[in-house]
């Protein structure tokens, strides 16, 4: 477990969560090229950081 709570992943995943929950929640007003690179962006962070295992430094 504490290996997992150093892991630079994890916290770029949390944080991809909260800017993406942020952002469909409260509305904030961003332009279109934008939150269409985020709605893309932000997803995929968040999988990377569910899958992504830092225990282990021969695989993924």
């Amino acid at each position: 477990m504490q290996s997992r709570l150093k892991s630079w992943a994890l916290w770029m995943s949390v944080a991809a969560l909260v800017v993406f929950c942020v952002k469909e929640f409260v509305g904030a007003d961003i332009g279109d090229t934008m939150n269409g690179f985020l709605n893309v962006l932000l997803p995929v962070l968040v999988g990377f950081g569910i899958i992504n295992n830092p225990t282990d430094k021969n695989n993924f």
